[in-house]
């Protein structure tokens, strides 16, 4: 434990965050990987379209609602947004360096620490934050409950894809900037894809 919570908060929830953030490249790039094989032209008929196309939707459902869940402004939950308006203090950047020289010793790798805090500022700040507020309204009237209002708003495919490519780098740029037992990467959603397109080929192949 350090002398200032807000440095606390960030090296004790950077694990939940990144493990959130690694099942979320996950839904997201199954969905990608199942939309592939929908989409094939061959065998427009079979059996397996059915389920499929549950398990696509309810995989973008996931993501969709992931991404909303490591966004959330909400100051009592764990979140990238919460995070990000702790680390872009000066006085907490100080601590936490000064913490992780001391837990892991001096900054010696390329990109250094400070590059990585200001790496991480600058990710969260390419946040389009009117696709965000879409995102909150389709998770919190089309996901997480079913309100009396009617839902008006939603994301794209892309808008989507482009969300999850932000919390994967401020997961990877935590991992980085941090230090945990995770074995996460930014190529985790494309990785899982294909694995997906894998799976189905050989799923449709059997008699």
């Amino acid at each position: 434990m350090t002398t200032d919570r807000r440095v606390d908060y960030i090296l004790q929830n950077a694990v939940r965050l990144i493990t959130v953030a690694t099942r979320c490249a996950w839904s997201f790039g199954a969905a990608d990987g199942l939309s592939d094989a929908l989409q094939a032209p061959t065998d427009q008929h079979g059996d397996w379209r059915q389920p499929v196309s549950v398990l696509h939707r309810d995989a973008l459902l996931m993501a969709a609602l992931r991404v909303a869940l490591l966004l959330d402004a909400d100051v009592n939950v764990v979140s990238f947004q919460t995070v990000f308006h702790d680390l872009k203090q000066p006085d907490v950047q100080a601590a936490l360096l000064q913490q992780l020289e001391a837990n892991r010793g001096p900054d010696v790798f390329k990109p250094t620490r400070a590059n990585l805090i200001a790496e991480y500022l600058a990710t969260y700040r390419a946040i389009d934050w009117k696709v965000h507020g879409r995102l909150t309204h389709f998770r919190n009237l089309g996901i997480a409950h079913l309100t009396l209002g009617e839902l008006k708003k939603s994301v794209t495919i892309a808008e989507l894809r482009t969300l999850v490519g932000i919390v994967t780098h401020l997961a990877g740029n935590l991992q980085h900037l941090v230090g945990t037992h995770l074995a996460f990467h930014d190529s985790m959603a494309d990785e899982c894809r294909d694995q997906v397109v894998r799976l189905v080929a050989k799923v449709r192949s059997q008699p």
